[in-house]
């Protein structure tokens, strides 16, 4: 199933996914003074992946924001959806934008590889999934919920071939895409994530929360960030074990996995996405973390995608 993903087409079920929908003359204007993307040169029909934070600088979603002739539509994490539009209506004053939670008249379907684009039909409302959101190419399938078991047949019937979250984790960690709500939340701040260069412009106007990204990038370096860590054995830590700085595996963690996977694409070696404070977080700094019993050594890296056929 991993190498339908990478080579032809597989189907995913994304009941994991909420919608919002803005309409109205100042809804581009409006959600670009909302989010850390710069949205309101957005050409029609064009994707776009953004933050949106609070005025404290914490991340309140990660969003896919998709403008189309007559409505923005946003694609986010389903245990965001709500926060997001009580947000926004808080900050609306003189905007002529409606905000509609649609979550509950619209089902996701994923499909995802190469071919995904060639197997979905003009009868089914597919978008494009940006490359940096999953890690692989791919389009997002929105359907009413009464729909979704008919257009999964017949997307398969098609020639994608379903598969599961397990295959779909294992490409989108060893491409190093991070997700949230997975390996960041809303207690961090964008630059803590390592995705600023796909959801962070800095040649954009003013918007809610931009002087706390503003002074991070100018201070250069946040506490913490999210890296990837090259293990130098072939054990496997899983997400949520606790990374130590030194050998003895003892005291104040400097870290934690948020995400692991095989990767096949590496020669079957473990790709790990770790949270590291910021004193360890320099590249090819010696960390350690439990797998079982042992205590297994990994280096520091970049969270930058890892090369076919080889763990670098």
């Amino acid at each position: 199933k991993y190498a339908e993903i990478q080579k032809n087409a597989g189907i995913l079920d994304a009941p994991c996914r909420g919608k919002i929908e803005l309409t109205g003359d100042d809804r581009l204007d409006f959600v670009d003074r909302m989010t850390t993307q710069k949205l309101n040169d957005m050409k029609v029909d064009e994707v776009r992946l953004a933050f949106i934070i609070s005025r404290k600088g914490t991340i309140v979603a990660d969003v896919i924001v998709r403008n189309l002739s007559n409505r923005i539509l946003m694609d986010l994490d389903l245990t965001a959806v709500q926060q997001v539009c009580d947000h926004f209506q808080s900050y609306i004053v003189l905007d002529d934008v409606v905000i509609e939670n649609k979550t509950e008249t619209t089902h996701w379907l994923w499909c995802l590889g190469p071919k995904a684009t060639k197997i979905t039909s003009e009868e089914e409302t597919a978008y494009p999934l940006p490359v940096e959101f999953l890690g692989v190419q791919g389009v997002a399938i929105a359907t009413v919920p009464e729909q979704a078991s008919n257009t999964w047949k017949l997307i398969v019937e098609a020639g994608a071939r379903p598969v599961g979250w397990y295959a779909l984790n294992i490409a989108r960690v060893e491409q190093s895409a991070a997700m949230f709500m997975i390996d960041f939340d809303t207690a961090n701040l964008p630059h803590e994530t390592s995705l600023i260069a796909s959801r962070v412009r800095f040649d954009k106007g003013c918007y809610l929360g931009q002087e706390i990204v503003a002074r991070i990038e100018s201070l250069g370096q946040p506490k913490q960030c999210l890296k990837r860590l090259q293990m130098c054995t072939d054990d496997l830590p899983v997400a949520g074990s606790q990374v130590w700085g030194d050998a003895s595996g003892t005291g104040t963690p400097v870290g934690v996995v948020t995400s692991s996977s095989i990767s096949p694409m590496g020669g079957s070696v473990p790709v790990v996405i770790a949270m590291i404070g910021k004193k360890y977080a320099s590249e090819h700094t010696s960390l350690f973390t439990y797998v079982g019993t042992n205590l297994i050594e990994g280096l520091v890296l970049p969270l930058a995608p890892i090369h076919q056929g080889t763990s670098e």
